[in-house]
Order: C-alpha cells, then structure tokens, then sequence
C-alpha cells in the first residue's frame, strides 16, 4: 500500500487515492487521483487461492506436486486478470504485459504438469503395495 504496483485510474467506488508523497517519489504513484486498488486484487486473489487449494486438499486422488502446480495454474489466471487492472509502467513484451506474458507460459505449462503427474502411480503406494505383498 506504499504506491507501487499501482492501479489505472478509475471511478469505481471503491478506488483508492494516494496523498502521500512519498509514493509518488518511490513509484511514480499519480497523487489525488483514484485508482483501481490493484493491491487489493492481488491480496484478494490470494486468499481465494488458498481457500481453493484447501479445498482441493480434501477433494480427489492427491498426487505428488498436485498442490504446487495447482497454485501456479491459479496465480498465473489471476494475475493475468489483475494486469489489466494495472496503471504502473512494468514492461511489455508485444500486446502484454510482462507478468501476462510469463503467465502465458506458466498456465499452460502448470496444466500440463498437472495431467501428467495425476497420471503417473505414486512410488509411496507402490511401495506400500510391496510391503503389504511380502
């Protein structure tokens, strides 16, 4: 809540104006101007991520990195989503944001992760298969 990772300008109700100077000095935060609480997103985002994951946690065949690249699947979709959102200079590589770019890449990736460990047999249960056959 300092001012960086700040948000585009907005009329939304909830939009949050910084005073401070100190945030315009450090991040180049537009002063008294309103704007999408970016931080918030993220920090929301967040938390239901972590509801999400304890969810899945109780639900289906658990399998080694399931939680891992579960989280990485649902932080790139979120962040993402939050970019547009932003108003900070961070970078662009072609049409997106640098962030958008490297959740490209990771979504993907985490989904692929995620079908290929589900498939694989957990050496544990395999193990415990043999000690229970000898």
């Amino acid at each position: 809540m300092a001012g960086c990772c700040f948000g585009r300008p907005t009329t939304v109700p909830w939009a949050i104006t910084f005073h401070n100077p100190a945030a315009s000095l450090t991040s180049d935060t537009p002063l008294g101007v309103p704007l999408h609480p970016t931080q918030i997103y993220e920090a929301g985002a967040e938390l239901l991520i972590l509801a999400v994951l304890l969810w899945l946690e109780r639900r289906g065949r658990p399998f080694p990195g399931r939680t891992f690249w579960s989280y990485m699947l649902l932080y790139a979709v979120s962040r993402f989503v939050i970019e547009f959102f932003r108003g900070d200079p961070r970078g662009q590589i072609g049409i997106f944001s640098t962030s958008q770019f490297v959740s490209l890449v990771v979504a993907p990736l985490s989904a692929i992760m995620l079908v290929l460990l589900s498939r694989r047999d957990d050496p544990r249960r395999f193990r415990a298969a043999q000690r229970v056959a000898a």
